[in-house]
């Protein structure tokens, strides 16, 4: 009897996630080196509309299959972004040296998206701080004067709180929660679940899945924007 209500509960959760997704015409997908190889093309077959590759994390780290995953991604029509993982421990210019000598002019279409979490010490008390404000500003910064295009800031709710204390909460966030309702329209982005399965070529794999917050009408003229 456990079970049945266990299972009916969990058949009930992902009838409700599948009606909220319904509502969303656009769809997306982030992606690294763990994800293994991708084909793009069955990924565009299957309506998936953007794609955002992992290019670096910090002063020294840079995906294995970001080079790839790029080259690749050209042959489909899936709007592409890049996007570079936070570093608090490392200096504003050396992250950004670490970004340019990956991607160089490999920036895709969309705007390129800096994911901010938390780790250790560095939680979001942490990032209510003036200093920790300043130095994510003086990176992202960086990157606008660098490649002239527009930044988005990926991150989790209690992140984007603590952020809205600062001038930060100018730029557009990328989301990451289950809950794909209600967001207010600073919210372009919202990554409700981050190993989500997709069949490519008749394998299932495991991708990071998001949606984007407007409807069709509305992406094609923030992409074009």
């Amino acid at each position: 009897m456990i079970l049945i209500v266990i299972i009916g509960g969990w058949l009930g959760y992902q009838h409700y996630r599948n009606r909220q997704l319904s509502n969303y015409a656009v769809r997306g997908v982030s992606l690294t080196q763990a994800n293994g190889f991708v084909d793009f093309q069955q990924l565009q077959h299957q309506g998936y509309q953007f794609a955002y590759l992992r290019a670096t994390s910090g002063a020294t780290y840079t995906d294995d299959q970001f080079q790839s995953n790029y080259d690749r991604a050209q042959g489909s029509n899936l709007e592409l972004g890049v996007y570079h993982v936070y570093s608090y421990t490392t200096s504003p210019r050396a992250q950004l040296q670490n970004f340019t000598q990956e991607v160089s002019h490999r920036v895709g279409q969309l705007p390129i998206a800096v994911q901010v979490g938390t780790y250790g010490n560095y939680d979001a008390r942490y990032l209510t701080r003036r200093s920790a404000q300043n130095k994510l500003q003086r990176f992202i910064s960086l990157l606008q004067q660098r490649y002239d295009k527009r930044i988005i800031i990926w991150c989790t709710p209690t992140v984007w709180r603590a952020l809205n204390q600062s001038e930060l909460v100018r730029y557009n966030c990328w989301l990451q929660t289950s809950r794909v309702t209600d967001q207010d329209d600073k919210v372009v982005f919202i990554e409700y679940n981050e190993t989500a399965t997709v069949k490519l070529n008749g394998q299932s794999q495991t991708v990071g899945a998001s949606v984007f917050n407007g409807s069709q009408r509305q992406w094609h003229s923030w992409v074009t924007n």
